[in-house]
C-alpha cells in the first residue's frame, strides 16, 4: 500500500499517438464460464517471491516498443532494472516500482482514492509483495485491497490487453518515521474496464482510504494518463468489455468435437482440462478472426478448420481471477486427430456429446458443446446399402436387385416368422446410383455445388448434383461417389469423409423407377472444375436456401429431403410430370423413421402424440430448454417441412397464463409475437408456430442499431398495453410488499449494508402511491424474451412501426397488471444508456407519469431481492449477482432522493 507523501513529477511526457484498437468482435451468444460471484481475491502463491527483474525489464520494454519517445524519461528506472537488487523492494533505492489500477466504467470514467495520510486522490494502487506472481497479479490484489473489488470485476480492455497503459515516475517525499528518505516510484499502469454495467458498491480499506471518487478521463489526475486515455478513447476505449481471446469449437459435422488436453505447469490456465483451442488476443492481431487463426498456427499448425464463424462469448476466468471475455468461433474440420501436429499442450483428441459428462472439461466447455448440438444436429449416418442417379440409367449400367426387408411385429412386440409370400414370381430389378452433396459453409448459408447437364444426356439443360451410377456388383456406393465425384469434378474424397444423406426411391414420369443414395461430403482436396464437358457444360456453387430453377426433380426432392433430416423419401412422379422440378407437381414424400421417436432428451409420448395430432408427423426433436430448473422447450421440425415449438409449463398457473395471452393479446401484435396452434390443459402444452431471429440478451448490436431496435420494443409494448382498454386496479393490488419480508428473509445473506433499509424505506413509502391502471402486460419482458432478426421484415413493420423487426416470446408470465410492471427487468438494459430510455420512450408513444416512475423503483427493487432469494435457494449465483448489481444501482441514483421518484423530499 502507498503510505509516504507523493507529489507529481516534472518529468512526464507528451503522449504520442495510440494504434488502432482491433476491431470488435460480433459473437452469436453469450455462454457465462466460471465467474462466480464469490469468486476471491488471488492469494500469494505458497512460494513467496515477487516478481523478478527479467519480468518487469520485459514489461517495461514492450511499453517502450509503443512509446519509444519515454525512454530517455525513465532512465532511473532502466538502471534500478539493471541492477542487482529487487526493483520492486521498498528498501531498493534511490527508487523502486509500484502498480496502480486504472479502472474505468461505462461512463469512461476512472477510480480514484484519497488517500488518508498523503490527502492525495490517485488511482488504487501500492506496493508489489512477496507472492505476487505478476506485475499483473499484483495490480490486481492491491485494487482489491484498497477499493474492495473482487477480481471478476474487472476485465482487461481490448485496446491494451495485458500491457501497460502508463509509466509515472512520481517523488516520494522523506518519512523519518520510518527511516526512508525521499525517493521516487516508478508507477506501472495496467488499465481494466469493469465487467458490470452499474460500478459496484465499493469496500474502501478504511485504514488507509477516506474515499472513492469516479473522474472523467479529462479530469484525471496524472498528466501522462490523462493525455494516453483521450487518445485512446479516439479508439474504442469505451469502458465496454469484448472479448480479448478468441477459440475455436471444432466439429466434424457427425457429432464430434475436437478436445484439447492443457499443459500441467505453473501459471498455465486451466491446467491438466479439456479445452478448446486458440488463445488471446495480441497487439499486432488486426481482429479477433486473425488472433485465433493465428493461435491455430501456433498450437497445431497444418489443422485448418473451414468455415469458421462466430457462434458464443464465455465469460471465463484468468489465473489473478480477472473475467476474461472470449470470443469462441465454431468450424468443421474431419481429419485425425493422432496425426495433428500439436505444439503446445498434451493430447489432442475427438469426443461425443454423451462422453462430456465423464470428462474433465474447462468450465462452462460441456454447456457450450451441448447447445451447438442442438442448434446444429449432427449428420444422420445410414447403413451403406443404396444410391442415386440421373433419369435414365446410361449405356453399361447394371440394374440390381434392391430388396425389402419387413420387419413385423405382434401386439405384444413379438417378432413374426414365417415365410412372406411375394407378390410375383419374378423378382423387380432397378438402377442404384450415388449423389453427391458437397457442402461448404459460407456466411450466407450453406452452398452445394452444382452441375448443368449437357449434350446427349437425360435432362439436359437441367442443373443436377454430381451423380452416377455402380459400374457393377463388384463396386459398393461409396468407392462409386468417390469415383463419379473424381470423373465429374476432379475432386479427391476420402472415404472418411462420406457421409450418408438421404436415400430417395424414385420414379420417372415414363415409369421407370430407380433407388439412389445421397451423400454429404464437407472435405475433399482440389478445386471442383468441369472434368466431362462433353456431358456438363456449367458448374456452381448454390444456397441450399435458394436453389436455383430449372433443377432436375429428382434432384430437387432428394435436397429436399436432406434439408429436412429425413432419411428416407419417396419421389413418385405421373405420367404427364415434367423432368424438371415444378412446385405444382412436388411428389416428395418422406417417410418418417423410427429414431424420430422421443428420445432420452424429446418429449415424452403423451407430448409426441399431442404434438403430432396437431402438426402431422415430427422429424426431429431439439431440446431448446432455458437452462434452469423445469424448463421443458423442444424445437419440432415437421416431415413435410416446418418448424414449431413445443412447451410443457411446469404449473397450471403458468399455463393458463400463457393460453390466455396467446389466444388474447397476441393475436394483436401479428408477425410479432407467436400464434397458438394447441394446447392441452391436462398435459400443460402447447404447440405455438416458430419466429425467426434470436434473443436480444446475447446480441452485439452497433449504438445506433440499438437505438432503433429500443424505438421498436418500446412500440411493441405499447401494442401490448393497448391490446385491450385499460381498467381501474383492483382494491389492494399495489405493489407485491407482502412477500418482501419472506424474500428479504432469504436474501439477507448475500445483502450489502444498507440495502434492507433501502427496500423497506420504499415498501413504507408505497403506501401512500396512487393506484396505476391495469392494462395487458407481458410479465417477463426482458431483453433473452425478445427476438430480434436483421433480415426479416413484415408488413406491421412496413406499415406502423417501421424499423428491426422484433416479437416477444415466453408469454408464461403474462397477466393484466399496471404497465410499468413490463419495464422491471427491460430497465437494466438500458442503465448507463438514456439513448436507449429515450428511443424505448419515443416508440412507447408517451413518457412515465411521476406515480408510474415511483412504481418502477419499489417493483425493481422488491423484484431484485426476489431474485437474490431464489438464486440462493437454488444455488444460482448469477442471478444473485444481478439483484446485487440492480439493488446497487437503485441505491447509487436514489441516494440523496428519499422518494422513489427521485424528488427530494
Amino acid at each position: 500500500m502507498r503510505t509516504a507523501t507523493s507529489t507529481s513529477h516534472p518529468r512526464e511526457p507528451p503522449p504520442p499517438p495510440l494504434p488502432r484498437a482491433p476491431p470488435k468482435g460480433r459473437p452469436r451468444d453469450r455462454v457465462r464460464r466460471s465467474r462466480s460471484a464469490s469468486t476471491p481475491c488471488p492469494q500469494p502463491a505458497s512460494v513467496h517471491v515477487p516478481p523478478s527483474s527479467s519480468h518487469i525489464r520485459a514489461t517495461v520494454e514492450t511499453y517502450l516498443s509503443r512509446y519509444a519517445e519515454e525512454r530517455d524519461n525513465l532512465v532511473e528506472l532502466l538502471t534500478v532494472l539493471g541492477g542487482a537488487e529487487e526493483p520492486s523492494s521498498r528498501a531498493t533505492l534511490p527508487g523502486h516500482v509500484t502498480c496502480s489500477a486504472v479502472v474505468i466504467d461505462r461512463d469512461r470514467r476512472v477510480l480514484h482514492i484519497g488517500h488518508r495520510v498523503t490527502g492525495l486522490t490517485l488511482c488504487p494502487g501500492g506496493h508489489i509483495e512477496a507472492g505476487d506472481r505478476t506485475l499483473l497479479a499484483a495490480t490486481v490484489r492491491e485494487v482489491c485491497e484498497e477499493a474492495g473489488l473482487r477480481p471478476g470485476d474487472l476485465c482487461l480492455t481490448p485496446q491494451f490487453l495485458d500491457e501497460l497503459i502508463d509509466v509515472n515516475v512520481h517523488d516520494i517525499d522523506a518519512n523519518p518515521a520510518k527511516g526512508e528518505a525521499a525517493h521516487p516510484h516508478f508507477d506501472i499502469r495496467f488499465a481494466f474496464y469493469l465487467t458490470a454495467e452499474q460500478p459496484p458498491v465499493l469496500a474502501l480499506q478504511d485504514e488507509e482510504v477516506a474515499r472513492a471518487q469516479w473522474l472523467p478521463y479529462s479530469d484525471v489526475r496524472s498528466p501522462t494518463l490523462r493525455a494516453k486515455l483521450l487518445t485512446a478513447e479516439q479508439h474504442g476505449l469505451d469502458g465496454r468489455p469484448e472479448p480479448v481471446s478468441a477459440n475455436a469449437l471444432i466439429h466434424d459435422g457427425a457429432g464430434r468435437y475436437l478436445r484439447h488436453l492443457r499443459d500441467d505447469r505453473e501459471g498455465m490456465w486451466e491446467p491438466r482440462l479439456l479445452a478448446l483451442l486458440g488463445g488471446k488476443r495480441s497487439r499486432d492481431d488486426a481482429s479477433l478472426d486473425a488472433t485465433l487463426l493465428r493461435e491455430l498456427a501456433e498450437e497445431v499448425p497444418g489443422l485448418e478448420p473451414t468455415g469458421l464463424v462466430p457462434f458464443a462469448v464465455q465469460e471465463a476466468t484468468s489465473v489473478d481471477g480477472l473475467a476474461v471475455p472470449i470470443a469462441v468461433y465454431a468450424g468443421h474440420w474431419n481429419g485425425n486427430a493422432e496425426a495433428v501436429d500439436l505444439r503446445e499442450g498434451v493430447l489432442l483428441t475427438w469426443c461425443t456429446v454423451d462422453m462430456l459428462d465423464r470428462l474433465r472439461l474447462s468450465p462452462g466447455l460441456e454447456t457450450l458443446i451441448r447447445r451447438h448440438a442442438a442448434e446444429h444436429p449432427a449428420a444422420k449416418e445410414l447403413p451403406h446399402f443404396t444410391g442415386p442417379l440421373a433419369e435414365e440409367a446410361p449405356p453399361g449400367s447394371e440394374p440390381h436387385r434392391v430388396s425389402v426387408h419387413p420387419h413385423l411385429h405382434d401386439d405384444q412386440g413379438r417378432i413374426t416368422s414365417g415365410e412372406i409370400a411375394t407378390s410375383s414370381s419374378q423378382r423387380h430389378t432397378e438402377s442404384v446410383g450415388v449423389h453427391l452433396i458437397l457442402r461448404r459453409e459460407t456466411a450466407g448459408g450453406p452452398q452445394v455445388l452444382l452441375s448443368r447437364r449437357a449434350g446427349q444426356v437425360y435432362a439436359a439443360g437441367l442443373w443436377h448434383l454430381p451423380s452416377g451410377h455402380l459400374d457393377g456388383p463388384h463396386e459398393d456406393i461409396v468407392t462409386a461417389l468417390i469415383r463419379e465425384a473424381r470423373e465429374e469434378t476432379g475432386v479427391v474424397i476420402d472415404p472418411a469423409d462420406v457421409r450418408a444423406a438421404v436415400t430417395v426411391h424414385h420414379r420417372s414420369p415414363g415409369g421407370a423407377s430407380r433407388t439412389g443414395s445421397f451423400f454429404e461430403v464437407r472435405r475433399w482436396q482440389g478445386e471442383p472444375r468441369i472434368a466431362e464437358p462433353d456431358v456438363c457444360d456449367a458448374m456452381a456453387w448454390a444456397s441450399l436456401d435458394d436453389l436455383p430453377t430449372g433443377m432436375v426433380a429428382y434432384c430437387r426432392a432428394g435436397l429436399d429431403a436432406y434439408t429436412t433430416g429425413a432419411r428416407l423419401a419417396v419421389h413418385f412422379q405421373l405420367p404427364g410430370d415434367a423432368i424438371a422440378f415444378a412446385p405444382a407437381a412436388d411428389r416428395l414424400r418422406l417417410v418418417p423413421d423410427v429414431t424420430t421417436r422421443a428420445e432420452a432428451h424429446g418429449p415424452d409420448a403423451a407430448i409426441v402424440e399431442f404434438a403430432e395430432q396437431a402438426v402431422g408427423r415430427i422429424a426431429q426433436w431439439t431440446d431448446t430448454s432455458w437452462a434452469r430448473e423445469n424448463s421443458r422447450v423442444w424445437r419440432a421440425d415437421g416431415v413435410q417441412g416446418g418448424t414449431w415449438y413445443v412447451k410443457v409449463h411446469q404449473s397450471k398457473r403458468f399455463h393458463g397464463r400463457e393460453v390466455r395471452g396467446l389466444r388474447t393479446w397476441a393475436p394483436a401484435l401479428g408477425a410479432a409475437a407467436p400464434r397458438l396452434v394447441a394446447a392441452d390443459d391436462a398435459l400443460r402444452a402447447v404447440v405455438i408456430t416458430a419466429l425467426p431471429g434470436r434473443p436480444l440478451h446475447s446480441a452485439v448490436l452497433t449504438p445506433g442499431r440499438e437505438r432503433k431496435v429500443f424505438n421498436r420494443i418500446g412500440a411493441l409494448a405499447r401494442r401490448i398495453h393497448q391490446a385491450s382498454p385499460p381498467r381501474p386496479a383492483p382494491a389492494g393490488s399495489g405493489p407485491a410488499v407482502a412477500k418482501a419480508d419472506r424474500h428479504l428473509a432469504g436474501a439477507r445473506s448475500h445483502l450489502l449494508p444498507g440495502d434492507e433499509e433501502f427496500v423497506r424505506d420504499l415498501v413504507r413509502q408505497s403506501r401512500d402511491l396512487p393506484p396505476l391502471e391495469w392494462v395487458e402486460t407481458h410479465g417477463d419482458f426482458q431483453l433473452r424474451n425478445i427476438l430480434h432478426d436483421p433480415d426479416t421484415r413484415t408488413a406491421e413493420n412496413e406499415a406502423e412501426d417501421s424499423g428491426p423487426y422484433v416479437a416477444v416470446i415466453d408469454l408464461e408470465r403474462s397477466e393484466p397488471g399496471p404497465a410499468v410492471r413490463d419495464l422491471v427487468r427491460l430497465s437494466d438494459a438500458w442503465h448507463g444508456r438514456p439513448d436507449l430510455l429515450a428511443a424505448f420512450l419515443a416508440g412507447y408513444g408517451r413518457p412515465l407519469t411521476p406515480a408510474e416512475q415511483a412504481r418502477l423503483v419499489i417493483d425493481t427493487a422488491l423484484d431484485s431481492v426476489s431474485g437474490i432469494a431464489y438464486g440462493a435457494a437454488h444455488d444460482d449465483p448469477e442471478l444473485v449477482e444481478r439483484g446485487r448489481r440492480t439493488l446497487a444501482r437503485l441505491r447509487a441514483a436514489h441516494r440523496n432522493s428519499p422518494s422513489p421518484t427521485g424528488e427530494p423530499g
